[in-house]
Formats: structure tokens, sequence, C-alpha cells
């Protein structure tokens, strides 16, 4: 798990980069369960946590649950949260995955071919980005995180 001063400061830590430094939008499309396309510029205008996971990564497995109670209580704030699967094996897994963790409400999405993970340099997982209203990258964030952790949801509702 990354350690809370890690994500707080962002100083000295590989696993921390920051993103915004980049000057355009975000640009990425997944699919629904039902096939449906998602495009990132609809998100313009939301702060989003998109983070990227698949069924075999274990601490991907571990922190489900956490985002599962981050996304109920900041939804309602404002904060948008895409889980962005890239399994290859596609619903049947991904499904899954979900009812063995008991995380029916969390909004997920598949990176068929995994196209959003390359176009993104998605080189770990799991990978946490973080986006501001204008859909740009302000925080990416490679491992587990312990979601649950105050400063961190503080972190991220100072955003909201």
């Amino acid at each position: 798990m990354i350690a809370r001063r890690t994500f707080l400061a962002g100083t000295g830590a590989a696993l921390l980069l920051p993103g915004a430094a980049r000057a355009s939008a975000t640009e990425f499309t997944v699919q629904d369960r039902e096939g449906r396309a998602h495009a990132a510029r609809s998100l313009i205008g939301k702060v989003t946590l998109v983070h990227f996971w698949a069924s075999w990564c274990a601490s991907c497995r571990t922190e489900f649950p956490a985002l599962d109670r981050l996304n109920q209580d900041l939804s309602p704030k404002g904060l948008v949260l895409l889980a962005i699967s890239i399994d290859r094996l596609g619903w049947p897994v991904i499904e899954s995955t979900l009812q063995a963790l008991n995380v029916p409400r969390l909004p997920v999405f598949h990176d068929l071919n995994r196209v959003a993970a390359q176009s993104l340099k998605i080189e770990a997982l799991p990978t946490t980005l973080l986006l501001d209203r204008e859909g740009r990258e302000f925080e990416r964030l490679k491992g587990s995180v312990d979601w649950d952790e105050a400063d961190i949801r503080e972190k991220l509702s100072r955003h909201l």
C-alpha cells in the first residue's frame, strides 16, 4: 500500500507521479457491461478517479471494498470513480470478481484490448489516475492505496 504521507506529500516517492504538467485533457474510451463506449471527454467538469485493475491482480482485489466505500461516500460530493478492468477474458471474469468481492455498486468498465491502458501509459497494476475538472491528469498512483485513510479522503475532498 502507498503510505499516507507519500500520497499526501508527493515527494521522494517513485510511486507517485505528478501529472499536472500535462497540458491537454486525458483521452480514452472504455466499454460498459452492455458494450457501449464511454469517452473521457464526457467527464469534463467532474473530478474523476480512474482506477486500472485486473481480476488476477491480488493487490487490486484487496482495494475494492475500500474503493466501493470511497465511491459511496464521495460520489454525492461530485467524485466520479471509474474502475477499469484490463481482463482479456472480458465481462464473465469481471462480473465473477465483483461478485466474489461483494462490490456490486462499483462503477466498472472494460478496456477491451487494453487500448486505453496503452494510450495512458499504464505500466503496473493497480494504477490510479486523478483527473481535474478539465480532464487533465493531476496525479498518478502506482500500487495499492488505502482508500479508507482519512487524510487521503480529505485530500480528494479538497479537489471536489
